[in-house]
């Protein structure tokens, strides 16, 4: 168990967050089960040998763990002089959520399904800049006094920071080439390209971008396209007074029938519902 997954649309309830010292070297971690809480442990300074289910991790300093509820964890070495550490316990979410979530610009109507996935983080790994994560850290043990909710909010922020530093240190940047060109052609294009097109205009196999596509930003080339089309629906619904007919053959759908079922893919409501809860001039 390599990763760990976290709900995108909950905060990591707070139960206990803290900082402590070892300065002698004489504790070591604790055997326990906690049932229903995640552990997160950042090391400051100093190294902590931690066994959950007989894996073994080291953490000096920089570095972070993620404690799996319901796995039991221990220590077996006593931890060295001067250790320093910040340990988070929150209550772990009994959802499985199998759909990734995709950090992408938001679109003028964001569907309810858009945060209903799951972060997915190294089980362990070393932050990019230590000093700046003890400080973040120190901020959310000092929040008490603000309460259970402002923790939470700081400790969800904290691991969307963790999320976001992995991204950059998996990225590709061949594969960030592939993508970028391919929403750049789209959005310059007036009209909905087909595979050949996009092909052509890249020299590559479409198969070989659609994969690409697919997997760093979890929609097809296909539905990309869609939002992009249903964005323009919008603002032309929004500036102007063309009705959803008129929208539909603008922008070369074949009928509005297929026009109304594509915007409510992409915005989850129908396009006549939606003219009907914007603003309007009076």
């Amino acid at each position: 168990m390599n990763q760990v997954k976290l709900p995108s649309y909950q905060l990591p309830l707070v139960n206990e967050v803290n900082y402590l010292e070892d300065l002698k070297g004489e504790l070591t971690h604790p055997n326990r089960l906690l049932p229903d809480l995640h552990v997160f442990i950042f090391v400051q300074s100093g190294q902590i040998d931690v066994i959950e289910e007989n894996t073994h991790y080291t953490l000096t300093s920089g570095s972070y763990l993620f404690l799996h509820s319901g796995l039991n964890h221990w220590g077996t070495t006593e931890y060295q002089p001067n250790t320093s550490w910040y340990y988070i316990h929150f209550f772990a979410n009994k959802n499985t959520l199998k759909e990734e979530y995709y950090w992408t610009e938001s679109p003028s109507i964001i569907p309810e399904d858009t945060y209903h996935k799951s972060l997915t983080l190294p089980k362990t790994g070393r932050v990019a800049q230590p000093e700046y994560f003890s400080t973040r850290l120190q901020q959310i043990v000092d929040n008490r006094r603000n309460g259970p909710l402002i923790q939470s909010l700081d400790c969800y922020q904290l691991f969307l920071e963790l999320y976001q530093q992995n991204k950059k240190t998996n990225r590709k940047p061949q594969v960030d080439k592939i993508v970028s060109k391919v929403q750049q052609l789209c959005q310059a294009s007036q009209h909905k390209l087909t595979s050949d097109e996009i092909a052509e205009f890249l020299h590559l196999n479409y198969a070989y971008i659609s994969n690409v596509f697919k997997k760093e930003t979890g929609i097809t080339i296909s539905h990309y396209q869609n939002q992009l089309m249903i964005e323009r629906a919008i603002r032309l619904f929004n500036q102007t007074d063309l009705n959803i007919t008129e929208v539909s053959e603008q922008l070369d759908f074949p009928n509005p029938f297929y026009f109304s079922r594509v915007f409510k893919q992409v915005t989850g409501i129908s396009p006549s519902l939606y003219l009907k809860q914007r603003y309007r001039q009076s």
